[in-house]
């Protein structure tokens, strides 16, 4: 005997209202991050940015450093950059979403859009590591010889933020060949 699941047998969160505020929260972080990553990296001392981002200096290194305006602006854009490519996978997120909110639960569209979503978030964690060690750089190129910083950090979170977005690309790729199926079966009927 075949168990068939009807729309009843189906009860559960209400998927399409769960999504509608998932996409509205998607499409509100895509715009806030970039805004308030620049405002604090605009506004943070230079010598916590360092700190953050594993450079430590004493106070004699700290008052060596002439950072000017120019080399400011190019870390904060640089530390921009990794926020960006989340907030696309973000919009990415809030579009899949969208479709989710209007029972388009398995179209070529929804799988584009959530591997957009996992795109974003891996390139997101790239030049995160990238931008880091850039504004390092960027930050200390003025100090004297000999205190100049190098850093890189790669640490768990990274780690499982890449593996979380590769596991999300898996679940795209599997439901594009559901996606094939069901369209190729659609045709036999």
């Amino acid at each position: 005997m075949k168990n068939t699941a009807t729309p009843t047998a189906l009860a559960g969160p209400d998927v399409q209202g769960i999504s509608s505020v998932l996409a509205w929260a998607c499409a509100l972080l895509a715009v806030a991050l970039p805004l308030a990553v620049a405002y604090h990296l605009l506004s943070t001392p230079v010598e916590s940015l360092l700190l953050r981002a594993g450079v430590m200096l004493s106070a004699s290194q700290t008052a060596a450093l002439d950072i000017t305006v120019g080399q400011k602006s190019l870390a904060a854009l640089l530390g921009v950059l990794p926020v960006c490519c989340a907030s696309y996978g973000l919009v990415c997120a809030m579009r899949c979403f969208s479709g989710f909110s209007q029972a388009e639960y398995f179209s070529v569209r929804t799988v584009k859009y959530l591997r957009g979503f996992a795109a974003g978030i891996f390139a997101s964690v790239v030049a995160g590591v990238l931008s880091a060690t850039l504004i390092t750089v960027v930050l200390t190129s003025g100090a004297p010889a000999g205190q100049r910083a190098f850093a890189v950090g790669l640490g768990s979170n990274e780690l499982l933020t890449l593996l979380f977005a590769g596991m999300v690309w898996q679940i795209a790729a599997v439901m594009a060949r559901a996606v094939a199926l069901a369209e190729e079966n659609a045709q036999f009927v």
